[in-house]
């Protein structure tokens, strides 16, 4: 009987040692000073953020990720706006964020779809048209920033405007030319070069789809600058207003070029 009673005060030892640890370190945490989150001003807070309930992205600013079904793409989220590019597509999509409940972020294109959307502990999930419910996204390294802008000259332009135009010619199936109508300058060569990839993307996107009798009414594509981003047709033109200035934000998304040419306005 003595040895089982001593057996069983040993045993509650370690366990005391351990609830006064715990203690002692909640004390710890509810005193000293917390250089990484000087701004918590609760007690909450301040624990939420020590033990890793806080939300903390876990992904760097500009990333390359990887979906369930083995897609790539770079995440940029450098600029005012995130911008998304899929390895084996032309296109940099701008994408706006707004808030969601329970904390997260959602990031919607110019139709207001959401694209993405980021929990508050750092989770991402993608949604497209063959997972339109959302497959999580995992982190496989850095990323090279999107915003940047190349110099181009009017020869590679006019490379880009008639390599555009092939594309879409392909994808309707009759002629189709890309043009612009505005004066050329270094400012404005790469924007232009950028929309005019966009627009093919759109075209081929229908093709695609099944949808190519959608694309029988075009006959020419116009890429004029502005004030704001706009896809409007004009008559069997196809009129794309950009805004050279903002970079991928400044011109329509491929999906609402693609929108303009279903709707026909």
């Amino acid at each position: 009987m003595h040895s089982l009673a001593a057996q069983s005060t040993t045993s509650r030892r370690p366990a005391r040692r351990r609830t006064g640890w715990v203690l002692a370190s909640m004390l710890l945490l509810a005193t000293a000073p917390l250089a990484e989150n000087a701004s918590a001003d609760t007690l909450k807070e301040r624990l939420e953020a020590r033990i890793g309930l806080r939300a903390r992205p876990v992904f760097a600013p500009s990333g390359r990720f990887r979906t369930e079904d083995g897609d790539v793409f770079i995440l940029d989220r450098t600029g005012p706006r995130a911008l998304l590019k899929f390895q084996n597509r032309d296109e940099v999509w701008a994408l706006e964020g707004h808030p969601a409940p329970r904390g997260d972020t959602v990031f919607r294109n110019d139709l207001g779809e959401t694209v993405l959307r980021a929990s508050k502990l750092g989770g991402l999930t993608l949604f497209t048209r063959r997972a339109p419910n959302g497959q999580a996204v995992m982190l496989v390294g850095p990323g090279d920033p999107l915003s940047g802008r190349r110099p181009l000259s009017p020869m590679a332009l006019l490379r880009a405007l008639v390599v555009s135009g092939h594309r879409a010619t392909r994808a309707a199936q009759h002629p189709l030319a890309v043009t612009s109508v505005d004066e050329i300058t270094a400012e404005t060569a790469a924007p232009i070069a950028d929309a005019a990839v966009v627009v093919a993307e759109a075209f081929e996107d229908l093709d695609r789809s099944g949808r190519r009798d959608q694309l029988a009414r075009w006959r020419r594509v116009v890429l004029a600058l502005g004030d704001k981003a706009e896809a409007k047709a004009d008559g069997d033109v196809l009129v794309i207003v950009l805004n050279p200035k903002t970079g991928p934000a400044g011109r329509p998304s491929s999906a609402r070029i693609a929108r303009a040419l279903k709707r026909g306005r």
